[in-house]
């Protein structure tokens, strides 16, 4: 049976609980330089979601079988003044949970994180020291290093498998040849504590592509919000003197080296091939290995914004199916928006914004995508 018509609700929840972030990652689509909350852009104070609101919609949802998947975005997650409160709902109810975090409160939270069974933590670091904290702020690499190890020492203090540790690495043009440094000559990384490791190339929007988009949006959807798609704007120039021959081999030497440890990984994209990376810091996406017929992610997630808005896309939250302060979930999830949108990837596949380096396409259409809800259920 096709995955669009087996569940009644989403397989995977995405919380967007707070727009507030404590760093300013130069290349974040949300608080980066060009991002959507950037203080050039951004319109009224950073909202966060509302924990009642929050609570319902877990209950609401705690019924479906198999139970949703809950993943906890910001913004920085860890600001969220009712976090402990939330992950007590979600771990009653029986679901699995996991956050990225830019880690630096990690030391602060792990004993929550510990005590209330939280299943994943995937931290946000992007090489050594110095380069880390040219591209996410001075002082960063320090705060999330102990921040690991001190997650790591409160789980055998508690005789806890969980939460998983994972390291998410950003590739970036500044960064892009430090990923062996990093991995495997590190004497501030101790690979035993780490379960995963993800290797994500930047996410990046073509002005063309944001053109196409813009046009979808207001005939098929009605509006002319731009603000986050333009917080992915990005020119192929800007990747040009990426060394993909060497990023191909620094990537595919980590990758064998954690598979000798037995640790599991997810690339983006993922076939880490010098030709393939650079079709995709050329966006050339029509001549990559990696290729996905479809995208099946309005049919199996949704994203609930800070605003208490369901959005159909993790990353372009103009993609709006409906306000929980006015209508209930269900109501939404299988109101009028979200089907004439489903309709339309039935009919065309893709959005114009749809490009093939989309982290959501790569982690609904690779079959070895990890982390596997099973594996952390």
């Amino acid at each position: 049976m096709s995955p669009r018509k087996r569940l009644k609700y989403p397989a995977a929840v995405i919380l967007h609980l707070t727009d507030v972030c404590n760093l300013r990652c130069k290349m974040c689509y949300f608080w980066g330089e060009t991002g959507a909350y950037s203080r050039a852009r951004a319109k009224g104070k950073p909202k966060i979601l509302d924990f009642e609101l929050a609570k319902e919609i877990i209950r609401e949802l705690g019924s479906s079988r198999p139970k949703p998947w809950y993943s906890l975005f910001g913004g920085e997650p860890l600001t969220y003044p009712y976090l402990e409160k939330l992950i007590c709902v979600i771990k009653d109810m029986g679901s699995v949970v996991d956050t990225p975090t830019n880690g630096t409160l990690l030391s602060k939270y792990a004993p929550m994180l510990v005590r209330t069974g939280f299943d994943q933590v995937r931290v946000s670091i992007d090489g050594p020291r110095e380069i880390n904290d040219m591209q996410r702020g001075e002082g960063s690499y320090d705060k999330v290093m102990k921040g690991i190890k001190d997650l790591h020492l409160e789980k055998q203090n508690a005789d806890s498998q969980t939460p998983r540790i994972c390291i998410l690495f950003t590739i970036t043009p500044e960064n892009h040849l430090s990923i062996e440094d990093f991995f495997l000559k590190n004497e501030d990384l101790d690979l035993s504590m780490i379960n995963h490791v993800e290797l994500q190339v930047q996410n990046f929007v073509t002005k063309t592509m944001g053109k196409e988009y813009s046009k979808f949006l207001k005939s098929e959807l009605g509006t002319k919000n731009d603000i986050y798609w333009k917080g992915m704007l990005r020119s192929t120039k800007d990747f040009e003197n990426m060394d993909t021959i060497e990023l191909a081999r620094q990537g595919n030497k980590v990758c064998n080296h954690l598979k000798e440890l037995g640790k599991t990984y997810f690339l983006q994209p993922p076939t880490y091939s010098p030709e393939n990376l650079a079709a995709y810091l050329k966006a050339d996406w029509k001549n990559m290995t990696d290729q996905y017929e479809d995208c099946r992610q309005p049919w199996l997630t949704t994203e609930i914004n800070a605003s208490g808005e369901v959005v159909a896309c993790h990353i372009f939250h103009e993609l709006v199916m409906g306000n929980l302060h006015e209508n209930s979930f269900e109501e939404i999830w299988y109101g009028e928006p979200y089907q004439k949108f489903r309709e339309y990837l039935e009919q065309y596949k893709f959005i114009p914004i749809c490009n093939i380096g989309c982290c959501m396409l790569y982690i609904g259409g690779n079959k070895k995508a990890i982390p596997l809800i099973s594996e952390l259920s």
